[in-house]
């Protein structure tokens, strides 16, 4: 496929940098979501894995975006199943792609009764969560309103005045009981819970839990590609760290970890990508190719560069669904290993 005539724009700033030129259009630091993804990146024990990925969703965030109505009790299964789809742009005006983490229910996600009794708290209580994954490792992190009188009522464990500790089904960490299976714990895992506040945290393993709870504040390739996430306002995010080796028509520098966050309304939905590297002449060399890689690729979702960015070692590309193509469809590009998030 031959390259496009018309080239994105591209900044070069230093890490100190504020304004940010993008497809031709200024914007400043800082982002809507308050460094939501920073936010979650920080509470979850991501120095404990050489790979992981870690999703984010902005639930709040996505309902007013979607104009959608959020259910009052778990059991409302019509208004339930709108908001769900509505949330995953599978229904509604509203092009979004913000799916359901496995604490919440995920694939499960309309059995948000079992849900609200197993963790005291359900995705209609629930204002964002954070989810890392390791397999066979899960830590989630949900912030929202949590009924620790439940819990302390239906499990034992130690309770404070801002919350307690919880372990929901029996054996060590990992052990599988598929007779004790749940949405929460699709394996039937024992789930480690605690709760601080208005903030829920829950592993499958006592040593994560206690790695986040003790202040891990997540490794620097993630935490930088949340900050760059966070400046675009997205309202659902994805950070992969660990091999991105891909092949030959893949990117020519090597980088660390990469991220994916939608973000926009109304016509206005965009793709962001951001990418770690160890130094800014990888980055630079990456943002010289990024367009190339993208239009070459034939496995790609539709996708069409508008604007890249350096600063530092960090590079953010932006991108648009091009045709009619849903922007849901961009996790297509994690989920695949497309050739611009992977490297030669």
């Amino acid at each position: 496929m031959p390259a496009r005539d018309r080239r994105p724009v591209r900044t070069l700033l230093p890490a100190a940098g504020c304004l940010v030129l993008l497809g031709g259009a200024l914007s400043g630091c800082g982002g809507g979501n308050d460094g939501l993804v920073r936010t979650a990146v920080e509470a979850l024990p991501t120095t404990a894995y050489d790979e992981f990925r870690i999703t984010v969703g902005d639930i709040e965030r996505a309902t007013e975006l979607g104009e959608l109505e959020r259910p009052s009790h778990p059991d409302d299964d019509e208004t339930l199943a709108a908001w769900i789809a509505g949330m995953g742009g599978l229904d509604g005006d509203a092009d979004l792609g913000l799916h359901v983490p496995e604490v919440l229910g995920g694939t499960s996600a309309m059995q948000q009764p079992v849900v609200a009794d197993e963790i005291g708290t359900w995705l209609g209580d629930a204002r964002w969560f954070g989810e890392l994954r390791t397999p066979p490792g899960r830590v989630s992190v949900v912030e929202g309103d949590i009924d620790t009188e439940h819990l302390d009522a239906t499990y034992d464990g130690e309770t404070d005045g801002d919350g307690g500790r919880w372990t929901v089904g029996e054996g060590g960490d990992h052990t599988t009981d598929l007779d004790g299976a749940t949405p929460v714990r699709p394996l039937g895992q024992p789930l480690h819970l605690d709760v601080d506040g208005d903030r829920l945290t829950a592993s499958f393993s006592e040593s994560d839990l206690e790695l986040a709870l003790a202040g891990d504040r997540g490794d620097e390739a993630a935490l930088d590609l949340a900050d760059a996430l966070d400046e675009h306002e997205v309202y659902a995010a994805a950070i992969v760290v660990g091999a991105m080796d891909g092949g030959p028509s893949s990117m020519p520098a090597a980088f660390d970890a990469v991220g994916l966050g939608l973000t926009g309304q109304d016509g206005d939905e965009e793709v962001v990508v951001v990418y770690a590297h160890d130094d800014e002449g990888s980055a630079e060399e990456n943002a010289d190719a990024v367009a190339d890689v993208v239009d070459d690729d034939p496995y790609a979702p539709p996708l069409e560069v508008t604007g890249t960015e350096v600063r530092g070692s960090v590079l953010t590309v932006t991108l648009r669904m091009t045709g009619d193509t849903p922007v849901r469809t961009a996790w297509q590009v994690l989920a695949r290993r497309a050739a611009f998030v992977s490297h030669r």
